[in-house]
C-alpha cells in the first residue's frame, strides 16, 4: 500500500471516529436526563422509583400521636459556691467555740455546786461566753438562708461541709430556677438543657425552695436546686441555660424520631410519604416543637399529621436526590 493511501485511511478513520461520538453524545445525554427525570417528575413531590428506594435503604414509620405534660419554661444559673465555702467554715469556727465554752460552762457549775473551788464570778462569766458562741453559732447557721436562700438553708446548718467540700470538688453545682410564672414549689422536678437543642444533654434536680433575692434582670422571684455529680462540671459559674418544669396541663402532639429529622434551608424538616413512590419535604418548625428523649414533640394542628408516614432512615439520600434533580432541571432550563 502506497504512503498517501495510508495516510488516507487514517484521516477517514478519525473522521468517522468523532462523527459517531457527535451522534452519540445526545443519545448519552437524553439517558442521563432519563435517569433524572425518574426521580424528579411525574407529578407532585420527589419521585423515587421503588428499586432505588431499596438500594438507598429507605425505612419509614408511622408517625404517633402521644400526650405530654404541659410545662413552664425558665432558666438556670449556676451561683458562686465561694460563700458557701466561707459559711461552711463560720460555722465550723462558730461550733468549736460553742462546744468549748458548754464544756467550760458545765465544769464550773459543777465546781460551784460542789463549793470545790470556782465562784460565783468564774460561773456567770463561762455563762456569759457560752451565750456569745451559741449566738454566733445560729447566726452562722443562718447564712445560708440570708445570702443565698431559704432552699438552701433548709437542709441544716451540718450539711454545710459537705456541700462546701463537694462543690470544691466539682460534684457539686447550686442553681437558681427562674420562670415566669412564679418560683417553683419546693419538691417540684425541673429539668435543665446543658446541651444543643439537636443533641440535647439533660439533668433533673428537685427544687430546694426559695432564693434570697429577686432577678433585676429578669423581675422573678427564684428558687434553688441542687445538681450533684459529673453533671455539675457543665453548669460553668453565671452560665444561663435553659431550664423546664411540669405543670397541670397537658399537651397532645405527635412524636418524631431524631433519625428522622434533617436540617436543611435553616428549618428542621422531614421526608412525609405521598404514596408508594413519592415523598415531600415538610417543615416541622413551630411554637409547639420542642425536643424530647425520642427526638422531637410537634404540636398538632399543623402540616404533619397523625399516622403520616415519614422517612426515618435514609433522608438525606432524598435530599441529595431532591437537590440534584433539581439542578440538572436548572441546567436543562437554561439551554
Amino acid at each position: 500500500m502506497k504512503r498517501w493511501q495510508a495516510g488516507m485511511m487514517l484521516v477517514s478513520g478519525l473522521i468517522l471516529g468523532a462523527l459517531g461520538t457527535r451522534l452519540a453524545l445526545p443519545l448519552l445525554a437524553g439517558k442521563a436526563d432519563h435517569s433524572a427525570a425518574a426521580v424528579a417528575e411525574g407529578g407532585v413531590g420527589l419521585h423515587v422509583e421503588p428499586d432505588v428506594q431499596k438500594q438507598s435503604g429507605l425505612v419509614l414509620a408511622a408517625v404517633a400521636e402521644r400526650r405530654i405534660a404541659g410545662t413552664a419554661d425558665g432558666y438556670a444559673r449556676a451561683l458562686d459556691p465561694a460563700p458557701l465555702g466561707a459559711m461552711a467554715a463560720e460555722i465550723a469556727a462558730a461550733t468549736a467555740a460553742h462546744d468549748g465554752s458548754s464544756r467550760e460552762l458545765a465544769r464550773l457549775t459543777a465546781l460551784v455546786a460542789a463549793d470545790a473551788g470556782a465562784t460565783r464570778h468564774d460561773l456567770d462569766a463561762a455563762r456569759a461566753q457560752e451565750g456569745q458562741d451559741r449566738a454566733r453559732l445560729t447566726l452562722a447557721c443562718q447564712a445560708p438562708t440570708f445570702q443565698i436562700g431559704a432552699g438552701l438553708g433548709r437542709l441544716g446548718c451540718a450539711a454545710m461541709a459537705r456541700l462546701a467540700d463537694a462543690a470544691a470538688h466539682g460534684r457539686l453545682a447550686i442553681l437558681r430556677l427562674d420562670f415566669p410564672d412564679g418560683p417553683a414549689p419546693a419538691g417540684t422536678t425541673a429539668t435543665i438543657d446543658f446541651g444543643p437543642a439537636q443533641a440535647p444533654v439533660t439533668a433533673s434536680v428537685r427544687v430546694l425552695g426559695p432564693a434570697t433575692a429577686g432577678d433585676t434582670q429578669l423581675q422573678t422571684a427564684g428558687a434553688l436546686a441542687l445538681l450533684e455529680g459529673p453533671m455539675a462540671q457543665q453548669a460553668g459559674v453565671g452560665r444561663v441555660v435553659a431550664a423546664h418544669r411540669a405543670t397541670g396541663q397537658g399537651t397532645v402532639g405527635l412524636i418524631v424520631p431524631r433519625e428522622a429529622v434533617l436540617r436543611a434551608d435553616g428549618a428542621l424538616q422531614v421526608y412525609r410519604a405521598l404514596g408508594d413512590d413519592r415523598f415531600e419535604r415538610i417543615a416541622i418548625d413551630g411554637p409547639g416543637t420542642t425536643p424530647v428523649a425520642e427526638g422531637w414533640f410537634v404540636a398538632t394542628g399543623g402540616t404533619l399529621k397523625a399516622q403520616d408516614h415519614i422517612v426515618i432512615a435514609g433522608a438525606g439520600t432524598l435530599l441529595g436526590l431532591e437537590r440534584a434533580a433539581g439542578a440538572g432541571a436548572g441546567a436543562d432550563g437554561g439551554d
